[in-house]
């Protein structure tokens, strides 16, 4: 491989949110957090260049999104993903959940219905009670190790008189699935038929393992017009602490409403060094990123083959698209305080809790692959270590 995807890197003392406020005893085993979604890895040279050439330019005042900065997008996306977008559809904001809140906030008012697929990311049920609105579940289905969309039950909760927002999770986190352009179509044929906007997030797009393909909603036939695209450099090219995301809004109406609220809520501009990682992402980033789809989908491959032959009690659901694992682990028998106490105090492994997701993921763990294989390795054998002491 060209790129380092091997070195230890060390993040202690950088305020790194997973690292430096990891429980204590996590911190003192020098252990690995496998939680929130970032990577152990270095962003690509061409974009470290580029921050260094930031910085040498020595002044980062107020900033906003040029036209060399909206054509490698423009560039990016075109070549990515087949989606050829104007400039007037960007909004830009501090990242997606930021303009999750504002959307929720522009779009349904008190009491309105939003309607969510868990298990899901926690932000989707955060910002939907947080402001006061109602959760529709519209639970996945989980067969045969694997996830699908009920789709009668999406008609139903559609069909409910305070549904106006569906939040997709395209590609899904943290079940890992990669919608096809068929279930897409479907989910965006019920909703439409029935009024209700759809919000893709789709922060996880460029992260798709072999085999499979991401389908912008807004590339679907009919669809353009009804939808909300988030989408962001931060998971592709770790760069989550440059809070830096595109947002992407064919239907002028839509975007001109939430780019009122933007600016109502002075969630406007973008930070000066992220213009010039994010340019370097969209214009040289392409091969690195290939390599790390590689080099992902070699560590997911061995947590397949490790638990298979070691800990087949447990059911890995296989992953289609994100650098995060979702391990059923209901067959060992444990309530959530039980697992989660085996994980993180008998296997000194800090992971994201399969409840924090919805009642749905309860007795499941998500891990976070994206790191040296060594420390995937380690890890792996503290929880089998763990699991046969308490369970075998």
């Amino acid at each position: 491989m060209k790129y380092d995807f091997e070195s230890k890197i060390s993040r202690w003392h950088t305020g790194a949110a997973k690292w430096d406020f990891a429980p204590q005893h996590i911190k003192d085993g020098g252990y690995l957090p496998l939680t929130i979604a970032d990577m152990e890895f270095k962003t690509a040279p061409a974009i470290t260049d580029a921050i260094k050439e930031a910085a040498e330019h020595g002044i980062f005042g107020y900033t906003y999104p040029d036209d060399e900065y909206f054509n490698a997008l423009k560039g990016w996306m075109k070549e990515r993903h087949d989606f050829d977008i104007e400039r007037e559809w960007l909004l830009t904001t501090a990242g997606v959940v930021v303009a999750l809140g504002a959307i929720v906030r522009e779009f349904t008012t008190e009491g309105d219905g939003v309607i969510i697929q868990p298990p899901v990311y926690p932000p989707f049920m955060s910002q939907v009670s947080g402001n006061n609105r109602e959760i529709i579940e519209n639970p996945l289905v989980y067969s045969d190790g694997r996830y699908t969309v009920d789709f009668e039950d999406l008609e139903k909760k559609c069909k409910a008189p305070n549904a106006k927002l569906l939040i997709l999770c395209n590609p899904h986190n943290p079940v890992g699935r990669v919608w096809s352009r068929d279930e897409l179509k479907r989910m965006g044929e019920i909703a439409k038929e029935n009024g209700v906007i759809v919000l893709s997030d789709e922060i996880h797009g460029e992260l798709i393992l072999p085999g499979y393909r991401h389908t912008t909603f807004a590339t679907i036939e009919g669809m353009a017009d009804n939808c909300i695209i988030c989408t962001a450099m931060s998971k592709t090219f770790n760069l989550a602490g440059m809070c830096l995301s595109n947002i992407l809004i064919p239907n002028a109406e839509l975007k001109e409403r939430l780019a009122k609220r933007l600016g109502r809520e002075a969630a406007f501009g973008i930070p000066a060094i992220s213009r010039y990682a994010a340019i370097a992402a969209f214009t040289k980033g392409g091969e690195w990123l290939d390599e790390l789809i590689m080099y992902v989908n070699g560590n997911f491959e061995y947590l397949y083959d490790f638990v298979e032959k070691r800990l087949p009690m447990l059911k890995c659901i296989k992953a289609e698209g994100t650098y995060l694992a979702w391990i059923d682990m209901r067959a060992l028998g444990l309530n959530n305080e039980q697992l989660e106490d085996l994980m993180l105090n008998k296997a000194f492994l800090q992971l994201d809790e399969g409840y924090i997701f919805g009642e749905s993921g309860s007795g499941f763990e998500r891990i976070n692959l994206a790191m040296p294989r060594y420390e995937l390795q380690a890890a792996l054998e503290r929880m089998e270590k763990a699991i046969h002491e308490k369970c075998c």
